[in-house]
């Protein structure tokens, strides 16, 4: 089923005893999977994650009685795929007995689960990555509501804009806030992490074409290379959205263009980056990125941090051209 399907299910008392989640959104499936516990009424459980996985002791454990507890549930966080044989067997336990419940969690961004989606019928959702800041800031929403915080719209944006639209560190940062009340002066006064401002700080002097030396290693130090290519593919993506918008329509309402309303310093420093760049450095930018990309995924024998250097340095000379 798709995400909308799931949150009809959970407004109901219904939900089945079994569940899959998994695809290419880990916060979307570490965040769902609490909500469906939420609506498991169990009294004790057994979890695996990830190595710990361990068959005989999580068949042994759904298939015997309990002196404890009469409900139980098996919870199994992995990366790996689990043989079919073994998750017909943990399904059918709990197909047998309304007592037990099983949710299994996917975190490979890159599997497809064809079998395991056969054994857990309709029993299952599978994730895509956030497609806009709209569909972001509403997920932030819902994990303001699991923490008990009354959040305002603008603190939301504020939150997903401060953290370059990476929902695990902006919900991570929520978890300061539980139970409080707050707006956007709290998010920009007390939201913060070491690598965000490093990256903020670096894309800033990027494309002011300040001389990178000094950040590189401090970048470095807080993103691995891949992390360091999404924020950069993020950033410039929604500059040149901006960019054509303008181009395009006339006009520029950023809401109609990223989704969200941005604060009005955010806004004017985004107005501002978007027109420095050409259409044709755009292009050499994302293909400079996407070529960076790809060798740092499939060659493995190149220096993957020198070779990022590299790629920064190029992207720096694109700007400057």
């Amino acid at each position: 089923m798709y995400k909308n399907q799931l949150q009809n299910l959970l407004k109901q008392n219904n939900i089945p005893n079994f569940f899959l989640l998994y695809g290419a959104d880990n916060f979307q499936i570490e965040l769902y999977a609490k909500f469906i516990k939420d609506k498991f009424t169990f009294d004790e459980s057994l979890k695996f994650y990830f190595e710990e996985y361990d068959f005989k002791q999580a068949y042994d454990y759904l298939s015997s009685a309990s002196l404890f507890s009469e409900k139980k549930l098996l919870e199994i966080k992995t990366q790996k795929k689990i043989p079919s044989k073994e998750l017909k067997q943990l399904v059918d336990l709990c197909q047998n007995s309304q007592d037990n419940y099983f949710l299994l969690e996917i975190y490979d961004e890159s599997s497809k689960q064809n079998e395991a989606e056969k054994i857990f019928s309709n029993n299952f959702c599978r994730f895509y990555k956030v497609n806009s800041a709209k569909e972001g800031i509403e997920l932030l929403a819902l994990k303001a509501q699991e923490l008990n915080i009354k959040i305002t719209q603008n603190a939301l944006f504020a939150l997903f804009y401060n953290f370059n639209e990476n929902l695990y560190l902006a919900a991570n940062e929520l978890n300061k806030f539980s139970g409080l009340n707050i707006d956007e002066k709290i998010i920009q006064d007390y939201c913060y992490s070491l690598s965000t401002i490093s990256f903020e700080s670096f894309f800033d002097n990027l494309m002011q074409k300040k001389d990178l030396r000094n950040d590189l290693e401090k970048i470095l130090d807080n993103y691995n290379e891949i992390a360091i290519l999404n924020s950069l593919y993020t950033s410039f993506l929604r500059l040149f959205k901006i960019s054509l918008h303008v181009k395009t329509h006339g006009n520029l309402e950023l809401k109609e263009i990223l989704g969200y309303t941005p604060p009005a310093y955010v806004a004017q420093n985004l107005q501002k980056q978007a027109f420095m760049i050409k259409i044709p450095q755009y292009k050499n930018i994302f293909l400079t990125l996407a070529q960076c990309e790809y060798e740092l995924k499939k060659n493995s024998k190149i220096e993957k941090k020198e070779f990022l250097i590299s790629t920064l340095l190029q992207i720096s000379s694109i700007l400057k051209s």
